[in-house]
């Protein structure tokens, strides 16, 4: 059997830090962070959406793709070394952007791409290997190269309004542009993804797998599709395109959201937090494209739009699936490859259901907060509450790593 690589610990605990600084940050934001051009809020945002999501989504990939592609790493060094210096500099350009210092995060987006661009570089000779192998293979290198596609392009048009809030370049990269990177970050890049990889990691989770495999195929389609008319049209600032994308997307979140909703009926696991947070993060998606299609309509949701995309969409499914793949991971590294221990041993139930208590009303009061016009207090006390959800999950893990290091026999006898 050929290696296979595993998920690097080290991005994955740079990328929990983020995800707890996301929300001890908002206990600094006001509301004025978010209904304004402020840096602050757009550095909550990288912070949300770079720092954390994708750095973990990245060192996640590294064990992904050969798994689900049959084709080993090219140059996986390369890859493993871009990861570390995106992580440094992701870090450093949401610090930049915090403290206003416009300059370093001009230098610390060059950083940002230098790292991506070493990591998709080994990414697309592995992706474009696997290509050329079975066709149900080939077709999942191919879904995985267009995804990092987009992220490729998000991540130049970052470095280019970067520059652009620095002088190097016209004011008109500032205006229509913004929202092209946001959505195709956000739609083509993290959320293709995610709508990719559940569908492989729905089997393990709830016990159960599509029952249309048309279905997914087709919802990979609308959005792809849907993405980048939007994007255009954004960019472009012409409506009748932004209404046409728009009602792409909106089509295959839809079907997503069916399929979705048919997995979690037909559940058989037993271990039930991970399927919880995937629901949740299914109801915000929806709440999500709610808010979307109501700022193209000239409401003022920008702001919260972006808040339970990033935090209540994305954040939410990848929390789901650390609770069961990075509670797999800590069980290998404890005993071995082979092993078989699933999560629901290790974690401890309670935590496990504070965690999700916590971060779900963290959100309802950070999206009621972050809509208001007087909602600073909200914002503050959902800052807290995720944080308690944060230290729950942290808490949970280390006991987890502690409980896969005992004998199997004393780590029988706990009982949850």
């Amino acid at each position: 059997m050929k290696a296979r690589p595993w998920i690097p610990s080290g991005a994955l605990i740079a990328g929990h830090i983020a995800h707890g600084l996301s929300w001890a940050a908002l206990l600094g934001l006001g509301v004025e962070d978010w209904t304004g051009p402020s840096l602050r809020g757009i550095a909550w945002i990288h912070l949300v959406a770079l720092a954390w999501i994708t750095l973990t989504a990245l060192a996640v990939l590294v064990y992904v793709i050969p798994q689900f592609t049959d084709a080993q790493w090219r140059l996986e060094p390369l890859a493993r070394s871009g990861l570390t210096l995106f992580g440094i500099g992701s870090f450093a350009f949401v610090a930049s952007l915090w403290g206003e210092r416009i300059d370093a995060a001009a230098w610390s987006a060059l950083v940002v791409a230098f790292g991506l661009a070493a990591y998709l570089a080994a990414a697309f000779a592995t992706l474009r290997a696997a290509m050329r192998g079975p066709r149900v293979e080939a077709a999942i290198a191919r879904a995985f190269t267009a995804v990092a596609a987009f992220l490729a392009v998000a991540a130049a048009l970052g470095v280019a309004m970067a520059w652009a809030l620095r002088g190097s370049f016209g004011p008109r990269l500032l205006t229509g542009v913004p929202l092209a990177h946001a959505h195709l970050a956000g739609l083509g890049w993290l959320t293709l993804l995610i709508m990719g990889v559940s569908a492989r990691t729905a089997s393990p989770i709830f016990g159960a797998r599509s029952s249309s495999p048309w279905r997914h195929r087709a919802v990979g389609m609308l959005v792809f599709a849907g993405t980048l008319v939007l994007a255009g049209g954004l960019w472009s600032n012409l409506l009748a395109v932004v209404w046409g994308g728009s009602a792409l997307t909106v089509a295959g979140i839809a079907l997503y959201a069916l399929d979705v909703a048919d997995i979690a009926r037909r559940a058989t696991v037993t271990h039930r937090p991970p399927q919880v947070l995937s629901a949740a993060a299914l109801v915000w998606l929806i709440v999500a494209t709610i808010l979307g299609i109501g700022a193209v309509a000239g409401a003022r949701w920008q702001a919260v739009y972006a808040f339970v995309a990033l935090a209540g969409w994305a954040g939410n499914m990848l929390i789901a699936h650390l609770h069961h793949i990075g509670t797999r991971l800590i069980a290998t590294i404890r005993r071995g490859d082979e092993d078989e221990t699933q999560p629901g041993e290790l974690l401890i139930t309670p935590l496990s259901w504070l965690t999700v208590t916590s971060f779900e009303c963290a959100l309802v009061v950070g999206a009621f907060g972050v809509i208001s016009s007087d909602g600073g207090a909200f914002v503050h006390v959902a800052g807290i509450l995720g944080l308690l959800g944060w230290a729950s999950m942290t808490s949970n893990v280390a006991l987890a790593f502690r409980r896969a290091g005992m004998p199997r026999r004393t780590t029988n006898l706990v009982e949850l």
